[in-house]
Parts: C-alpha cells; sequence; structure tokens
C-alpha cells in the first residue's frame, strides 16, 4: 500500500525525515519496502506553463501544435494528447530534462519546431495514466519548478494479512502516533442535513446476515458530477489511483483514508429504492462495472434489487446502476462483508479489486458510518450535494470489543523483559486498547478495540506492547525451566534414511506440488477405460488367484482423444488457482514423469530421479477425509551412466530399476521380496511388474506376499502422452506397507563353522511358471538345512519342447551343529523334486 507523507501529515505530526520514519515503522513490525520520491529527478527542467495556441497538425491525424507561456518566455511544443485545451496549465519538460530513460531535446516534428514535452502523469512517476497530459489548476504560478509544486514523498509499504486496520492512512497514522508519542487526529465530518429521511427514501433487506454483518447507506441528493480538485487528484496519484470524476475519486479517497471501501448507486437506476443482500442465484449472470458478464454461483453474495443483481459484494459494481453524468442523486453503501465469502468469490472470479483486498482482511464493522459521513463532507464540499437526513443502517448484531486478561507475567514469560504497569498502560492505551488494572497484583483486563480482529490472546498484547517499546530491548538470556519432552518422529526418521539409501544409488531428489489436474494425470493411463483408472486409485494392485493381475486391454488410442480426464475421482479442491492445480495428486508418476519431460529438454545425461510424497486417495464418501498415503517414487531414463566415450553410454533398463530398488531393501534390512509380472496401463505390456512382501495373515498363522509396489517401463503411448525422446523407467511404492517388513530388530547368526554342500537342479517347466515362484517352493520344501537358492540360468528352445523352459538353480546345504552327509543333502534335494512335480508339474532334466 502506497502512502503518501503530506496527506499521512494530516492525522499527526511528523518531525524525523523519511528515512528514520521508515526505519521506525519496519522495526515496529510494519514493513516499508520503498520510499519513492515523487519529482527527486525532475530538477528545474520541468516547470509550469500556459497553453496560449492550439492548433491541428494538418498532416497529422493525433498530432497538436501548441505554444506555451512560462512566464517569462514562448515556447513551441508538438503534443498527441487528446485532452488539452486552450488556456490549461501543463507540466512542461524543457529541453535537457529527463523524463524517465527519455532524455528531452529540441526536435523537427511535421515541419514544426518542438522545444518540450507536456507531460502525463505516468511519465511524471505519479501514476499508470499515460491517456493523456496532467493538468494543473487554473491559480498554478507560471514557471514554477513542478517538483516544488508536486514533489512527493510516499512510503509504501507490505501489509500482512492478519493486520487489515493497516489498510488505509488512518491506521498507518495509528501506528505512527503511538510510537512518536504524538496525537492522533481522526476525520470528524460535519455537513447539514435535509429533504426527507434516508430511512423513507431505501429500504435494505439483508438475508445472510453471517456474510454482511452491516449494511449502512445514504441520500445524497443535488450531485454535482465534475472533475476532482487538483489536491486529491494528487493524493490519489501518489498513492497509485487514478483519478476519474468527483464522486467516484471521493469514494476512493474515502476508502483509502479510513479503510471502508464504498459503492455509489444511481438512486433514480435502483427499482423500487429496495436494496436486497442476498447470496447468488446458480447461474445467475451481472455485468460488472469493468464491461464484463459474469457467471456467479451460490456462494457468492450480491447487492441486488427486485429485478435483479446490481453488484457483487465486496468486490465490484454492476453497470446497470451505475453512476453517470446525468445522476442527481446518489445511493451511497458503506457495508461490512464476511472477508473469507469476498475472498472465496473474488478469487473464483478472477476479480481482485482494492476493495476485495480490504475487506479479506477484515474489515472494523464501526467504520461503515464514519466511512458514509466522511464521504458525505467530501461530497458537500467538492459536489455542492445535498445530504438527506440519517442513515439507514442495518445491524442486528453490533460487534462489541472483547476483554482479554492478561498480566505482566506474560510478558516476562515469553520475552524475559521486565515492564512496568505505566509502560503497558502507555503502550496500549496508545494503540486504542482500554485498560483496567485489578486492585491487586499485576493482573489487568484489557479491552480490545474492534478495529483490530487479530489479538486473540495474551500473546498478541505482549507482541503488542514488546514492539512498540522495542524489540531492540528484549535482553539476551538463557531460557530457563524444564526442558519439553523430546518428540520422536517415526517417519521424519524414515524418509530422512530413504533419501540417504537412494542418493547413495546415484538418484537426484525432486519435490514437486502435490496439487495438480486430472488431465495431468490421465496421460499415464496407456487406455481410456474405467478399468484403468482404477490402477491410479489403487497402486499396486492385489493379484487374482493365479498369482497375475487380470491383463488390461490396449486399444491402441491415446487416453487423451476418447477419455474424459473429469472422470477421475479425486479430491477436488473449491477454490482451485488454476485448471492445472485443481485437485490432489492420485500417484507420484505423473510429476515424475513431468520432469524426466522437462529435463529432457535440456539434458543428455542420465535422468535419474526420486520423490518422497504423498498420494490423496478420495474417501469413499464426500463427508470422509482423503486417505493420505505415504510413497516414494523412481524415475530413470536416457543413459545407464555417465561417461566420456558417448558410443560406450548404455542406455539404462528395467534391470537398472530393479537393481536400484534391491539396493533400497538392502539398506532396510529386507530380505525376502519378490518381483512378479503384472499389467498396468502405465507401463510397456510384459515389462511390467509388482514388488511383493511377505505378511501375516489374520490369524497370524500363515504368511503371504502382499504387493507394495509397481515397477516397470513406461508404455510407449504414455512416452508419447509426455513428449519423451527415449525410453523411461518408473516405480512407485507404498512406504506404510514397505515399513510393515522392515524388521523391528536384525539379528545375526555366527557363520558356521562346517561345510556346506552344493547342488544343482535343472528343471522342465511350463513357460507361464514364474520363476519366483518355483524358487519359494524350493526354499520351502528344502526345509531348515537349504541356506540359499539362486538362479543362475534360463534357457528355451531345443532340445527343450516347445511351450516349456528350462530353470537351473544351484542349492546350498549347510548345518550349523554338524558336517552334512551327501544323503542328507540327496534325500531334501528329492523331496524338493517331487514337491516341484506336484505344485507345478516340473521335470528333471535329463
Amino acid at each position: 500500500m502506497r502512502v503518501p507523507l503530506s496527506w499521512l501529515k494530516d492525522y499527526v505530526d511528523i518531525t524525523m525525515s523519511p528515512e528514520e520514519l521508515a526505519h521506525t515503522l519496519t522495526m515496529a513490525g510494519l514493513e516499508v519496502e520503498t520510499i519513492d520520491y515523487i519529482g527527486k529527478e525532475w530538477g528545474d527542467k520541468i516547470i509550469t506553463a500556459q497553453i496560449i495556441h492550439l492548433e491541428k497538425v494538418e498532416t497529422s491525424d493525433h498530432l497538436n501544435y501548441t505554444r506555451v507561456n512560462t512566464g517569462t518566455q514562448e515556447l513551441n511544443v508538438i503534443c498527441g494528447a487528446p485532452n488539452i485545451k486552450l488556456g490549461d496549465k501543463v507540466p512542461l519538460a524543457l529541453a535537457g530534462a529527463q523524463v524517465g530513460d527519455l532524455e528531452i531535446r529540441e526536435t523537427k516534428k511535421m515541419g514544426y519546431v518542438s522545444q518540450g514535452m507536456l507531460c502525463s502523469p505516468r511519465e511524471l512517476g505519479m501514476g499508470n495514466d499515460h491517456n493523456g497530459i496532467y493538468i494543473l489548476d487554473e491559480d498554478t504560478p507560471l514557471g514554477l519548478k513542478l517538483s516544488d509544486l508536486l514533489g512527493e514523498v510516499v512510503l509504501e509499504f507490505s501489509i500482512k494479512a492478519h493486520r487489515g486496520d493497516l489498510s488505509s492512512i488512518i491506521g498507518i497514522a495509528r501506528e505512527v502516533a503511538a510510537l512518536t508519542n504524538q496525537p492522533l487526529r481522526m476525520p470528524q465530518p460535519h455537513f447539514a442535513e435535509q429533504g426527507t429521511p434516508a430511512s423513507d427514501l431505501v429500504r435494505i433487506t439483508v438475508e445472510d446476515e453471517k456474510r454482511c454483518p452491516r449494511y449502512s447507506a445514504r441520500i445524497i441528493s443535488n450531485v454535482k458530477l465534475g472533475p476532482s480538485p487538483s489536491w486529491m487528484g494528487r493524493r490519489l496519484l501518489a498513492a497509485g489511483m487514478r483519478p476519474i470524476s468527483n464522486v467516484v475519486d471521493i469514494t476512493n479517497y474515502v476508502m483509502l483514508e479510513l479503510g471502508q471501501p464504498l459503492h455509489a448507486f444511481d438512486y433514480d437506476l435502483v427499482p423500487e429504492h429496495h436494496i436486497i443482500v442476498r447470496r447468488a442465484q446458480e447461474g445467475e449472470k451481472l455485468k460488472t462495472l469493468d464491461d464484463v458478464e459474469r457467471k456467479l454461483t451460490s456462494e457468492m453474495l450480491l447487492i441486488t434489487d427486485p429485478q435483479g443483481p446490481t453488484a457483487i459484494a465486496g468486490v465490484m459494481g454492476g453497470a446497470k446502476s451505475e453512476v453517470n453524468d446525468a445522476t442527481q442523486t446518489i445511493l451511497l453503501e458503506s457495508a461490512n462483508f464476511l472477508g473469507s465469502s469476498v475472498r472465496r468469490t473474488s478469487t473464483k472470479l478472477g476479480l481482485r479489486t482494492d476493495a476485495s483486498s480490504r475487506f479479506e482482511k477484515g474489515i472494523d464493522p464501526s467504520l461503515t458510518t464514519l466511512g458514509a459521513n466522511r464521504a458525505c463532507q467530501l461530497l458537500v464540499e467538492l459536489a455542492s450535494a445535498t445530504i438527506n437526513p440519517g442513515i439507514a443502517d442495518q445491524y442486528p448484531v453490533p460487534v462489541e470489543p472483547r476483554t482479554l486478561r492478561f498480566s505482566l507475567a506474560d510478558i516476562e514469560w515469553l520475552t524475559s523483559m521486565k515492564v512496568t504497569h505505566s509502560e503497558v498502560e502507555t503502550t496500549l492505551s496508545a494503540l486504542g486498547f482500554g485498560v483496567q488494572f485489578d486492585e491487586q497484583g499485576d493482573g489487568m483486563r484489557v479491552s480490545v478495540p474492534t478495529h483490530r480482529n487479530d489479538i486473540e490472546e495474551s500473546a498478541d498484547l505482549v507482541e503488542e506492547v514488546i514492539r512498540l517499546i522495542g524489540y531492540n530491548k528484549i535482553p539476551s538470556t538463557i531460557p530457563i525451566g524444564p526442558l519439553p519432552e523430546r518428540l520422536e518422529d517415526t517417519w521424519f526418521a524414515r524418509e530422512q534414511e530413504l533419501r540417504t539409501l537412494l542418493v547413495n544409488a546415484n538418484l537426484n531428489e525432486t519435490i514437486t506440488y502435490s496439487l495438480t489436474s486430472r488431465a495431468r494425470m490421465a496421460k499415464l493411463l496407456s487406455n481410456a477405460d474405467e478399468e484403468s483408472v482404477r490402477y491410479l486409485l489403487q497402486a499396486p494392485r492385489a493379484t487374482n488367484g493365479a498369482g497375475e493381475q487380470a491383463p488390461v486391454k490396449s486399444n491402441g488410442t491415446q487416453a487423451v482423444a476418447t477419455f474424459d480426464p473429469h472422470s477421475i475421482p479425486a479430491v477436488v479442491l473449491a477454490n482451485s488457482l488454476s485448471s492445472d492445480m485443481e485437485c490432489m495428486r492420485l500417484t507420484l508418476m505423473s510429476s515424475l514423469l513431468e520432469t524426466v519431460q522437462e529435463n529432457s529438454k535440456r539434458n543428455k545425461a542420465g535422468l535419474r530421479f526420486f520423490e518422497i510424497g504423498r498420494r490423496y486417495l478420495p474417501g469413499a464418501s464426500a463427508s470422509q477425509q482423503p486417505d493420505e498415503r505415504r510413497a516414494v517414487g523412481i524415475a530413470l531414463s536416457g543413459p545407464a551412466e555417465i561417461t566420456w566415450i558417448p558410443e560406450l553410454a548404455r542406455p539404462a533398463d528395467f534391470y537398472d530399476l530393479k537393481g536400484t530398488i534391491e539396493t533400497l531393501l538392502a539398506g532396510l534390512k529386507i530380505g525376502r521380496y519378490r518381483f512378479t509380472p503384472t499389467q498396468h496401463p502405465t507401463f510397456h505390456p510384459g515389462r511390467c511388474a509388482l514388488l511383493e512382501l511377505p505378511r501375516q495373515t489374520a490369524d497370524g498363522r500363515t504368511e503371504v506376499f502382499s504387493p507394495v509396489g509397481v515397477l516397470g517401463e513406461v508404455h510407449p503411448l504414455v512416452q508419447q502422452h509426455y513428449d519423451l525422446p527415449q525410453r523411461a523407467y518408473l516405480c512407485e511404492i507404498d512406504l506404510e506397507q514397505l515399513y510393515n517388513a522392515v524388521p523391528a530388530r536384525i539379528t545375526y547368526a555366527p557363520i558356521s563353522r562346517h561345510q556346506e554342500l552344493t547342488r544343482d537342479l535343472a528343471l522342465i517347466v511350463d513357460e507361464q511358471v514364474p520363476a519366483q515362484h518355483m524358487q519359494d517352493a524350493i526354499q520351502r520344501l528344502g526345509g531348515e538345512l537349504l541356506r540359499a537358492v539362486t538362479l543362475f540360468d534360463l534357457y528355451t528352445g531345443d532340445p527343450i519342447p516347445a511351450g516349456k523352459k528350462n530353470l537351473t538353480y544351484t542349492l546350498v546345504y549347510q548345518s550349523q551343529e554338524r558336517t552334512l552327509k551327501d544323503t542328507e543333502a540327496n534325500e531334501a534335494q528329492e523331496r524338493i523334486i517331487r514337491g516341484l512335480h506336484e505344485e507345478f508339474g516340473a521335470d528333471l532334466r535329463q
């Protein structure tokens, strides 16, 4: 917020320099971002002048030839602004002046000599208005340095969201007065009233008192519309607003001065002179002052009349009852709206205004009458208006000052700073708080003014006292008292462990937004149907009785061409910032592929990423909270390793990803796991697997393997959706299921001193039988003497029959107590062969 220093001085005496004032305010919590010295660069080359001759340049459609008088000389100036007329007094930049980045020189245009430039407000650095020349007051002396006339110092503040009381000149002045021990001069509106009372001229109905706790209105008659005086225009420009007309400028002036937004309706354009405050009907439309027709929702609050909407409450007025050149009577609205309602409305419509930003931070309801009366005073002075008696005011539940218990001990406990009763009373009273001390002890009751809705507890009062006394006076002390108990954050430690393991596996961590869109997630699907969507909600999925998932059909079409992404169930935001961030992600794989896509445009090196985050699965019903699942995702693409000989660079493949996962499992001390083939719409058919870990059944007697993650090569269609130049490999693991398999403690056994016996076992089995299932069965059938099983050969082809494959395992037998005999190993071997034949139809290769 921009605060002109001269305007601020109307309400409080300021003797320090702008730099000292900015430092004082910043150290008290009011951050001054910049100090803007308007006119500092003008020097003596920009002066006041009067247009004494004006004619059109015949060879141009917009240029004018002017002759201006500076009081000491007459100069020729070519100007293209449409708003100048004969007799106007204007700012003149002489030859040699610096106007922004432009150095003014004497030039010749269209056969005319131009000896300077007439300046607009934007060229002078007084605002963004570049539609015309800045017109000075009629009584402005000629030849006066413009810096002496219009020079201004402007402090630009960064106002925090919880300090709505600071969104006004008066709010800043109150802080300055308290910090410098100066009195605050509040505006005291005075004006005469005559005519019919306002309560007889307008009827107000508030249907939603929660969203509109107060609505005040005044009737102003005999209004004479016209331009505002230059002093008001200069202040508005310095504060960042463009002057328009006296009525509009007065409403803006009061909003900047007091922080209370106002809106002026043409009284004669309000049907039945009846104002109704209600929520919009779904799909209702309103054309706003910016000439845009806006579609409304039932969550938006409207100002309406019996015929329909006329303004969006707290955001912007409608064109229907806009003040115009024929307006003579004004219905002046000064209302208080619920901040959260205004914020949702302005966000939904993408329409943020100076009024809405103030309502969003919270405005004191008591300001409505003061703001209306202040505007009435200015309308009498600047628009020759007549004020009708009284104010129509709907305020069913007046807001009363809250009272908080407070103690000097609270200050010492939180800051180690000792203060006196007098210091507390002085500081809080200067800010408008009421202080009443208890007769005994250091306790007190503090009355919180209604404009300070950010004060909720005694700690807030401590902050108010300390920031006025000075944060720099807080002593440096060693904390005393009992140390708080250490809080264990199990998942923080687990995630740190995962990061260490994956970084050591040569992966780079990425952090992406949890917000995404259903269209972006739909790109993960190689085929578009409801069955495929289920994979986004259930990854990884449980297997069927045969140990594999049912195959997913692939129609060869891209998901974006045949599939409506809005059918994907997701946790959708009520007020999304953009269509790309409309919902919470169902999987990490989408953001990982987007990261690979972006980096593949700029980097030919191996792309090795991982992300630890959460997936958000929607609840079974709208009232149920989403299931937030912790997960880790891994993505590989490009060369498997960096080499200085590009020709020798091997592209990453499925087994690089599988090896990375095995490294992770080894680091977590998970020794038993298996990879089983599966189908998934994100992955290439036949190049996708489930990671399965053992778990106990509900009865605790049986151990089964259940899926905790899915991995594989990205489907070619999905690769096209993300425009990836090379193959990519993805993995996603559910961390909560993963850590269920991490052993609570690590146990070690001594190395056996007895010799081990090694046997090879070559088996012929159907090609559809997973090797992992065979290995699990061998381990089970081998008993306690079987120490290790390793698959070292897979062969198909002659002389192996068609539809069969040869699996060759190495089996290691060993005992802790004795040296095994060959007969013991042979018996175990025979038992394994019989069992495999019965379970899988496996035969020993001859």
